[in-house]
């Protein structure tokens, strides 16, 4: 186990939608805790970018407006209520976070939100507030999970609130994606019905426009890892832990089941953190 650094170690769950990233950086944070003793935070950004857009909406924001978002985030009464939203979706249950945060719609507009300038700097400067609050609780990993991340984690570690010392970029075709998103992971494409095909479709239209929107922002867009190792799970057997910063790009495309998906990578994460 590291044990050098007084900071917090930090691994991001970077890349995208429909990825697969979010079960996964859950199942990691449970391995790390459970089968490895490590006291560890998950952190997920882009769920600050679907709270801004709630908050948003409840101002009554034209989310076709730039201008309009531009205004709302500049707003330092809306900024704290938005502050507030962050607290209190912490503390529901997961239906309800789901049911608030996790429909197509909020989807689509956090990648307009997140197209703000504003709204990274809101983002970034709640991520450091998590990070001095892990320090000082004593945790000793922080797992993030959004977008844009190799940069945001070059910046937390240029601050002295972290160690980043592994990112993980993840992706996976949108057709595959979209078919576990909706529960056909079990169901090939070309045995769908239609109506089920449609709506893979429609959701697999949804992802590559979202992709494209984070991949051509102005601010913090994302990218993909250069020159990093592509491992395609469930194979991660070329994997090799090192003492420097490890960055690699994780291919979830192959149809798999759940546990095959996510124990390769938090072992390649439990075997980074023991270099």
């Amino acid at each position: 186990m590291k044990t050098h650094s007084p900071l917090p170690f930090l691994v991001t769950f970077d890349g995208e939608a429909r990825s697969g990233k979010g079960t996964i950086v859950q199942a990691t944070k449970d391995y790390l805790r459970d089968e490895c003793g490590y006291k560890v935070m998950l952190i997920d950004a882009g769920q600050v970018f679907r709270v801004l857009v709630v908050g948003a909406t409840n101002a009554g924001v034209d989310m076709e407006d730039a201008e309009a978002i531009d205004a709302f985030l500049g707003n330092d009464a809306e900024a704290d209520k938005c502050v507030q939203l962050v607290k209190d979706v912490y503390h529901m249950d997961k239906d309800e976070r789901d049911a608030l945060l996790y429909t197509n719609e909020v989807g689509a507009n956090s990648a307009k939100i997140g197209a703000r300038p504003l709204s990274q700097a809101f983002k970034d400067e709640l991520l450091k507030k998590w990070l001095r609050d892990a320090r000082v609780e004593g945790y000793e990993v922080v797992l993030l999970d959004g977008r844009a991340l190799e940069e945001v984690g070059k910046m937390l570690e240029a601050e002295e609130l972290c160690d980043f010392i592994m990112g993980l970029y993840f992706v996976c075709d949108a057709q595959v994606g979209a078919r576990r998103t909706l529960g056909y992971a079990h169901i090939p494409y070309n045995e769908l019905t239609e109506t089920q095909g449609n709506d893979v479709d429609e959701l697999v239209d949804q992802i590559k426009a979202r992709n494209e929107a984070d991949r051509n922002r102005a601010v913090q867009p994302i990218v993909r890892p250069a020159t990093a190792p592509l491992f395609k799970l469930p194979d991660t057997s070329e994997f090799v832990a090192s003492g420097a910063r490890y960055m690699a790009t994780v291919d979830t495309s192959c149809d798999m089941s759940k546990r095959a998906m996510t124990t390769p990578v938090a072992r390649m994460v439990a075997e980074q953190l023991k270099y």
